[in-house]
């Protein structure tokens, strides 16, 4: 092989080697914009179906109190099926939990409802004349403990404000159970309850929520105990059981012959 069949040997087997890694390349880039595309696609089509799959109420509130169903409901129904001992477990979540709900959004529809009092220095101008100020019963609400015992009382009716669940006073074990898990939910749920009530300043929004919430609560509920009772199904059936009767009819008479004879030799 002289010396410029080697070269051309070299040149055209450079060439192959530039040729393949172009089109490495090219197809490389082809890929990329095909997985571009394709992700672009299935965005598009995850953005729309869920758009799709949310329906839109006629009330704010409602659609408030839809959105907050599906961040905390799978929280409660975990919390709920856990008490599989007794069914009164559950009836008494049930219970707790649907009245101390109430007692959430009740204290936000009163300070939204208490008027805002402006004071003047007529208030505060007290005559002899007024006697039926001097004489009215005091308001317990603005006492100020002073005292060592008074301060350790308010303590104690604040920490017990400050839980706020409201219990019944039961000795039964199931029943007491079933409030103690509905306290530890509510607790796990209450802060996302509250602010989105607080959120709904239209009267008619916030009844609706409220209205709403409670219904929805009971059905789920209804739901979750129709799903445990289902959840033992009943058992495959199988071609030899129950073993049927053998006995036959003259089996039957046979035996009733023998007790007559049993009978009649006594």
């Amino acid at each position: 092989m002289n010396q410029q069949e080697q070269q051309l040997r070299t040149l055209i087997r450079e060439g192959i080697r530039i040729v393949k890694e172009r089109r490495k390349k090219q197809t490389t880039s082809e890929e990329d914009r095909l997985r571009k595309v394709i992700r672009h696609y299935i965005t598009e089509v995850s953005r729309k179906t869920a758009v799709a799959d949310k329906v839109i109420h006629k009330n704010t509130g409602i659609n408030v109190l839809d959105a907050l169903l599906k961040r905390i409901i799978v929280q409660i129904e975990d919390s709920f099926t856990n008490l599989s001992s007794d069914t009164k477990e559950r009836e008494s979540f049930r219970y707790h939990f649907l009245t101390n709900f109430l007692g959430l959004l009740n204290p936000i529809d009163a300070n939204r409802g208490a008027p805002n009092v402006q004071l003047n220095e007529v208030d505060f101008d007290v005559t002899v004349e007024q006697d039926d100020v001097i004489n009215s019963t005091p308001d317990a609400e603005k006492f100020l403990p002073s005292r060592p015992q008074d301060i350790d009382a308010a303590k104690e009716d604040a920490e017990k404000k400050e839980s706020g669940f409201v219990k019944l006073d039961s000795d039964d074990p199931y029943v007491q159970q079933g409030a103690e898990a509905a306290e530890q939910a509510l607790v796990n749920v209450e802060q996302q309850i509250v602010t989105a009530y607080e959120g709904l300043i239209a009267p008619e929004d916030a009844a609706a929520f409220k209205d709403w919430g409670l219904t929805n609560l009971k059905l789920y509920f209804d739901k979750f105990e129709g799903e445990m009772g289902d959840s033992i199904k009943k058992e495959p059936p199988s071609p030899d059981y129950p073993p049927p009767d053998t006995k036959t009819e003259e089996d039957a008479e046979e035996l009733e012959a023998l007790n007559e004879d049993i009978i009649y030799e006594i």
